[in-house]
């Protein structure tokens, strides 16, 4: 019989599903589970190509060979669905989604079924069903009440060619990593994963820093670790504040509101009015009447009564004084300068218990008139308030306008005896984070990012804002490539009538914007120190700003080397390492750590998406979507095309909704979520995938959880894997997931380079079908040959000739069952084939389990042709061999051992064990030199010593003629390989 790899990969593959061989479960011993992972694909129009099926390969082969050893073992497949490829396909087309997306699934099932890959499809997932992102939304809400999720206007990378906004993450050199069209910044109000906020628990450290210790921990390559440390770039450094002169004048006064059970001097506000005052400003602080049952009328009635307000004012609402704020605001004849809501609200709705004036206020509020009387409007919301909850920030925003300042406060709900970020709030400053604060007598210039909050805040102080306002517009057409460009021209423009004062000199220093400071990055504000910063020095020369050299150094160019201090005050011949915190303490700063590491940007500005699960209401504000109405299910009454707004805003189906909370008619949120939203947490769900109930159950979480093995490629770094982990976190402090790190091993598969050694696309014409080898050469052979390509991490080009010798090797191991003896005819025939197969045994065996599969195929190579010189292998002995050939080519050798007489499938023998003892050859070679050069070889026993080895390599035929007649001056012996006469001529 021929070797007919259709017939036979056909019927195994059909045997296979009918016997359901490859489900998981579970067996109760956590010490015998392992989950084996491939990243799951997105399924294109174009189908597999065979770069996917590599890492699939590599992990069939480890599972099948972890179920002989008696492992219960998780591999499942599913399809990242969602995502811009479908929908611009759908524009193109007129075909939904929904539609290409499912055929997609099915060319893509159908060909890796074709490749007998020992996948669990009893739990496959599709990320784009309803039943799927249902969970997603429900993940989205819980973070969501968490604080981990947010909306906030931000400048953000846009990609006019796809119309959407993009995270930092998907932006590669300045342009858009899925189209490569040129990134620009845009102000858009969109959603966001707190990724660098705390815990919510209050157990651990904060995201950044978790997910920087913890890499230390995990079984992961080098090179990614590396990229994820850099991407979360870990900064040890020193937090200074520049307060601001020209924003106020000496008419400024500041009314300062108490709130619930408070007093004048209660909290913070005696340091504050402290702080206030030594800056020569006026303030008052009411004491509000009946503040521990309080009505807000006869409150605001008594601020009315004894507080003086004009243009000049600024006015602060602390907890319950910040809607007796507004409703003085809303009161008010003529506009004030500033609102500052410091833990406010205008809904009577907290996290912790319910108030008494809940029910004796007027919760009524003018928002039109507050919003023209109040001048700016600044919302203080603290991460640690266990009172407010955050959306009330967002609800007063979506009504007045205005920024929110995130902050951790001293104490919960701002009531420490001091809070600095209150004090921010009401006395415009610059806060920057250096971590050279040995230089900072040096800062003769201050810069802020063109989108800096405080430049709109400084509006009216700054004297030529037009132009200002002009230099604005112009850098948000650029992109941050070319704001960060080293080689490229600075500009900026100076905020005339503003300035700054450096802490260290006192003196007064300009306030530029300029557009290489980014607000994505650290305080979004730097203090310039030309003569120790290249960058800094080609902005101060150009715009002759002052140069003031603070570390003595030999460079004639700006130098950040560290060295003695000068023109430093008192603080000059101090070493700066040893002046870098004294200075901070001196001009009362702080030492800080920051990360690079920006929150993850959820929002998509596209269809094909799962729908953010939030509501709008013009009475209510902000308001998630209540869990038991769950999904919010896309709606298909919409136009594809791109508008730079989702086509969900002009769809009236999905929009009809009431709000939740006071049943008045609503709009819902119309962007979607970023794909990445939709991988970060699959590989929960593969554990209970049928569970109507919760994303996953604990017992199934518990029980599979963590992936043990996760393969798939390098260029999900700091994509898809910092994002899974984030989630994964999150979801343990919040108590729905046992684990914290959801991936223990990693490994990354090359790329499959096409025949030329470029990368395969269409437009180079190098692309290799997978249904075409499959066809030709079957399933096995293509299956083998990417696994004895190389090393399953390097690149690799595709090799016709070499997938050839691949399939003429299956076709020896076919003939070999033409040798098939009850016994082997000599001694020596079955000594040398036992040793051999024991080799093979061992060797597979620890190839597998270190992921080395090039060589694993190598050691069967050696097998097969030692049992083709022999001519002669037990039936013991093969089907040994057939047990660790399986999970390599499995339905090769399940024909041979069907073929055998055996009735059950391999996938149900178990992993036949080695003798090492016979993996040891009971003789060596050894190389016969003459003075250094080859002249034959002699065999002996393993343990023969050196004077029998001599022996026999001087009567050895080759080398006699060398040796007769001639003097032995030296004889080098190197047990086990070679024996060197050096003779005299």
């Amino acid at each position: 019989m021929s070797y007919d790899h259709k017939t036979i990969e056909k019927k195994w593959q059909d045997r296979w599903e009918a016997d359901r061989i490859f489900e998981a479960r579970e067996n109760g011993d956590v010490s015998k589970k392992r989950y084996v992972l491939d990243m799951f694909p997105y399924p294109s129009g174009v189908g597999l190509h065979v770069g996917h099926p590599e890492g699939y390969t590599a992990t069939d082969i480890y599972s099948r060979y972890l179920r002989m050893n008696s492992f219960s073992v998780l591999h499942p497949m599913g399809w990242d669905a969602f995502g811009l490829p479908a929908e611009n396909y759908a524009i193109k087309s007129g075909v939904h989604p929904d539609e290409s997306t499912r055929k997609n699934i099915e060319t893509f099932t159908r060909q890796i079924k074709s490749l007998g890959f020992s996948y669990d499809w009893s739990r496959e997932v599709n990320t784009s069903d309803p039943d799927y992102y249902r969970w997603t939304q429900w993940i989205f809400l819980q973070l969501y009440h968490a604080g981990l999720a947010y909306k906030k206007n931000a400048p953000v990378n846009w990609c006019p060619s796809c119309q959407t906004v993009l995270a930092n993450e998907q932006v590669v050199d300045g342009a858009c990593e899925r189209c490569g069209h040129e990134v620009i910044q845009k102000n858009l109000e969109q959603w966001f994963f707190n990724i660098t906020g705390a815990d919510p628990s209050g157990k651990n450290a904060a995201y950044p820093e978790r997910l920087l210790e913890h890499l230390d921990s995990l079984d992961w390559p080098d090179p990614i670790k590396h990229m994820q440390k850099n991407w979360i770039g870990k900064s040890e450094g020193a937090e200074i504040v520049f307060p601001i002169v020209g924003a106020s004048n000496e008419h400024t006064n500041y009314v300062l509101l108490h709130g619930y059970e408070g007093r004048p001097d209660s909290n913070f506000k005696p340091w504050l009015k402290k702080e206030l005052e030594q800056r020569g400003y006026d303030v008052q602080v009411p004491a509000l009447p009946n503040p521990d049952n309080p009505n807000i009328m006869e409150q605001v009635a008594y601020v009315l009564e004894h507080c003086t307000f004009d243009e000049h004012t600024i006015l602060l609402g602390h907890s319950l004084g910040g809607p007796v704020a507004l409703k003085v605001v809303e009161a008010l004849a003529r506009p004030i300068q500033k609102l500052i809501i410091a833990a406010g609200f205008i809904q009577p709705h907290f996290r912790d218990h319910a108030r008494p004036f809940e029910k004796t206020f007027d919760w009524t509020f003018d928002f039109k008139k507050i919003k023209k009387n109040a001048g700016s409007i600044t919302y203080l919301r603290a991460s640690n308030d266990s009172a407010v909850p955050a959306e009330q920030a967002d609800a007063m925003r979506s009504k007045m306008g205005g920024t929110i300042i995130d902050c951790e406060a001293a104490d919960d709900h701002i009531c420490g005896t001091k809070e600095p970020e209150v004090l921010s709030a009401c006395v415009p400053s610059i806060k920057v984070f250096t971590t050279r604060p040995d230089t900072l007598f040096g800062a003769t210039y201050m810069v802020l990012a063109p989108e800096h909050p405080l430049v709109r805040e400084l509006q009216s102080a700054i004297t030529n804002w037009k132009k200002v306002e002009s230099y604005i517009k112009k850098t948000t057409s650029k992109s941050q490539l070319e704001r960060t460009d080293l080689n490229k021209e600075k500009t900026g423009i100076a905020l005339e009538g503003v300035f700054a004062i450096n802490p260290g000199t006192g003196k007064e220093i300009p306030v530029w914007i300029a557009d290489y400071v980014l607000s994505s990055y650290g305080t979004g504000a730097i203090m310039a120190v030309p003569a120790h910063d290249e960058r800094d020095y080609e902005f101060a020369k150009k715009h002759a700003l002052p140069i003031v050299e603070v570390i003595q150094t030999k460079s004639e160019t700006p130098s950040i080397e560290s060295g003695v201090l000068v023109n430093s005050g008192e603080f000059d011949g101090m070493d700066s390492e040893e002046a870098q915190w004294k200075i901070t303490e001196k001009v009362g700063g702080h030492r800080t750590t920051q990360y690079r590491l920006r929150d993850w940007l959820i929002s998509r500005q596209r269809y094909w998406g799962a729908p953010i699960p939030i509501i709008h209401c013009d009475e209510c504000g902000e308001q998630p979507v209540p869990e038991k109405d769950l999904p919010v299910v896309l709606s298909d009454d919409v136009d594809f095309k791109p508008t730079g707004e989702s086509p969900l805003t002009l769809s009236k189906k999905f929009h009809d909704v009431s709000c939740p909370r006071c049943g008045k008619d609503a709009r819902r949120e119309s962007d979607t979520m970023d794909t990445f939203v939709d991988s970060s947490w699959y590989f929960l769900r593969y554990t209970d995938p049928d569970n109507k109930k919760t994303f996953a159950s604990p017992k199934a979480l518990k029980a599979w959880m963590p992936v043990d093995t996760y393969v798939g490629g390098a260029e999900h770094a700091v994509l898809h894997l910092m994002y899974a982990r984030f989630v994964t976190m999150a979801l343990f402090d919040l108590g729905f997931c046992p684990i914290e790190e959801p991936f223990a091993t990693l490994r990354n598969q090359g790329l499959i380079l096409g025949p030329d050694g470029q990368k395969m696309s269409k437009s180079r014409g190098n692309v290799i079908n997978p249904d075409a080898v499959v066809e030709q050469l079957g399933a096995d052979t293509m299956r083998l040959y990417e696994m004895f390509m190389g090393p399953l991490e390097d690149a690799k080009p595709w090799d016709t000739d070499g997938i050839i010798g691949t399939r003429r090797f299956l076709e020896r191991v076919w003939a070999a069952k033409d040798f098939v003896a009850e016994a082997y005819e000599t001694a020596a025939s079955e000594k040398e084939m036992k040793r051999v197969l024991h080799q093979t045994i061992k060797k597979i065996q620890e190839d597998i389990e270190s992921f080395g599969f090039n060589t694993a195929i190598a050691q069967m190579m050696i097998f097969i042709n030692t049992a083709h010189t022999i001519k002669q292998i037990t039936r013991d002995d093969f089907e040994t061999f057939l047990k660790v050939l399986n999970p390599f080519a499995p339905h090769l050798s399940n024909e041979l051992w069907e073929a055998l007489g055996n009735k059950e499938c391999l996938e149900k023998e178990s992993w036949p064990l080695y003798d090492n003892a016979l993996t040891v050859a009971d003789e060596v070679v050894y190389t016969v030199q003459v003075n250094g050069k080859v002249r034959g070889t002699v065999t002996v026993e393993i343990d023969a010593d050196e004077s029998v080895v001599a022996a026999l390599a001087y009567a050895q035929e080759k080398a006699a003629p060398y040796l007769e007649g001639k003097t032995i001056v030296k004889q080098i012996f190197v047990p086990g390989r070679i024996i060197n006469f050096v003779v005299k001529e």
